[in-house]
């Protein structure tokens, strides 16, 4: 992989915690949209259509005949509260639109200027997670995910090369888990190849001010461990409020599971832009710096032809399996090491 005097993966700053980050009244009206709106999709339906189409890239060649999306995924919900300067709700157009969450973002960067881009909440019950950590996608000047393939937009971020057509952001991760088994947040200030720090449980309105998208971090398995197994889970299975406070997975009308309030682990998620003056504005507004997938391709062949690696060029790079695979190959990492605390679980 590429060496450079600054690891791409390392974030501006670690994470901060800010107790007590909602109001009682925000608090009640971001339950009350989850509750009343739905049902919810799991996060992986929102990248594969089917649970086939999800296995025939996961799971490796020694996977089991009979695998089960229950043997990799775990059951953790979502849904998009705002997007992009839209809100879906209109109860919270204050929160998305509120200075409390634009001021505090801005000031990860020290950035003067900024822009509400998307607000979303995670749910799921007792879980395993198999996440070894991932980062958040990131937004480059002309390429991000309104245009671009997410394993494109996750090379321009490892490789390090595309730093200057970076869009800077920060995200406000505020967690609701009263639940102490497990359930932490583990995370890589110093890069995926050092040592973690991680948050633990219980949260209760807590926020963490952080810059995920130049951060590998992970939710951790949480809740009763006799409970974080889903059998039968399809990647069409949904998540609906019951009465009562109490949630039901369902495979159509077929209930496979049902959890109450005490056992969710719920995050709300806000991502913003932020820019250091007008002129970094008007270059995203303007488009008058974008890259495009023909400048990134040339930059990244370049790049690998000179750190001796021999490149086949694609007559279609953006769709050629084996170029698609020498990029992952050679901008490859990932965390190796886990808090004791919080080890990865595998199946």
């Amino acid at each position: 992989m590429t060496t450079r005097e600054r690891h791409p993966m390392v974030p501006v700053a670690p994470p901060s915690l800010i107790e007590d980050f909602y109001t009682p009244e925000e608090i009640s009206t971001l339950f009350a949209v989850v509750r009343e709106n739905g049902p919810w999709r799991l996060i992986l339906a929102q990248h594969f259509s089917s649970t086939e189409e999800y296995l025939a890239i996961s799971g490796g060649k020694d996977r089991k005949p009979d695998a089960q999306l229950s043997d990799f995924v775990a059951p953790v919900f979502r849904g998009f509260l705002a997007n992009e300067g839209v809100v879906f709700h209109p109860e919270l157009h204050d929160i998305y639109f509120g200075r409390k969450l634009l001021d505090t973002a801005r000031g990860l960067h020290g950035a003067k200027y900024g822009m509400a881009h998307d607000l979303l909440f995670n749910l799921c019950g007792p879980s395993h997670s198999f996440d070894a950590g991932h980062f958040d996608t990131a937004v480059f000047r002309g390429m991000g995910l309104f245009n671009t393939p997410i394993w494109l937009l996750a090379i321009m971020s490892k490789c390090g090369l595309f730093d200057e057509w970076e869009v800077k952001s920060a995200q406000i991760l505020t967690y609701f888990n009263k639940s102490d088994i497990d359930g932490g947040f583990t995370y890589w200030p110093d890069g995926p190849d050092r040592a973690p720090a991680r948050f633990a449980s219980p949260f209760w309105n807590t926020a963490f001010l952080t810059d995920n998208s130049r951060m590998y971090h992970r939710r951790e398995s949480n809740g009763s461990r006799d409970q974080r197994d889903y059998p039968g889970l399809e990647i069409t299975s949904e998540l609906h409020s019951m009465p009562g406070g109490h949630w039901s997975i369902r495979n159509g009308d077929k209930e496979i599971r049902r959890f109450g309030d005490e056992d969710t682990r719920m995050l709300v998620h806000y991502t913003a832009l932020l820019f250091d003056d007008l002129d970094e504005v008007r270059r995203f507004q303007d488009h008058t710096d974008d890259l495009t997938p023909d400048k990134v391709f040339e930059m990244l062949i370049d790049d690998m032809w000179s750190q001796g690696t021999e490149v086949v060029e694609p007559g279609d790079p953006m769709n050629d399996t084996a170029f698609v695979a020498q990029l992952t190959e050679f901008y490859k990492m990932a965390p190796s090491q886990y808090p004791v605390e919080a080890p990865l679980d595998v199946r």
